[in-house]
């Protein structure tokens, strides 16, 4: 993957130089871990963004950390929906994560930054991910049966709640609905929505999973 500084911390982060220093070796060693496609592309698209001054698409991205638990709660899984594409990374490393794996992401805009990331998709993986520009809590008319949803996208409660009740039907018996930053302060509304919800699963971090009886 090269050599370099990997800096990975966003705009507005204020932890000491300490705090950095261990965030920074918990991220290079879950970096390594990472399914090799998937840390490739990572490091490549984190590269991307730094030579690029894309800032925003750093801010956004998930973690390596955050990736390990995402795609370990995911495999197996071999249709994807995900909820807030943003600039496509996870997007990415979801393709990645698994040979033959098909990937739909829905966002409410076409962030112009992802077609960067994507390009550095080769064309049989590019052509495994399938965009969609409209809400997630919309869906399709009819949403396509699924093994697994990821929702990472407004984070508020009552988006969030629309997003799970949508595409609860689509998922296949045993398949997995999961919510990115849970029990996170930023972002209540996600926790409030598990909770309304009444929804039974397990929390990995930040990331709550919800498994589908059947």
């Amino acid at each position: 993957m090269g050599r370099g500084r990997l800096d990975l911390f966003r705009s507005d982060d204020e932890r000491s130089t300490m705090q950095r220093a261990r965030r920074l070796a918990l991220q290079t060693a879950s970096l390594a871990r990472l399914p090799r496609p998937v840390a490739t592309f990572w490091y490549r698209a984190l590269r991307r963004a730094q030579a690029d001054g894309d800032t925003w698409s750093i801010d956004v991205a998930c973690r390596p950390a955050e990736m390990r638990v995402l795609l370990d709660a995911l495999a197996g899984r071999s249709r994807v929906a995900e909820i807030g594409t943003a600039a496509a990374w996870t997007t990415c490393c979801l393709a990645l994560a698994e040979p033959g794996r098909e990937v739909h992401s829905w966002d409410v805009e076409a962030h112009p930054e992802r077609e960067r990331y994507l390009a550095l998709l080769s064309p049989a993986d590019r052509a495994r991910v399938h965009l969609h520009d409209r809400p997630g809590g919309l869906g399709p008319a009819d949403p396509p049966p699924v093994d697994a949803v990821f929702i990472d996208s407004s984070h508020e409660l009552d988006e969030t709640v629309a997003t799970f009740r949508t595409w609860k039907p689509a998922v296949t018996g045993g398949g997995v609905i999961a919510f990115h930053d849970y029990a996170d302060d930023a972002y209540p509304g996600v926790t409030q929505a598990v909770r309304e919800l009444g929804l039974q699963g397990e929390a990995r971090g930040h990331l709550f999973v919800w498994r589908k009886p059947g």
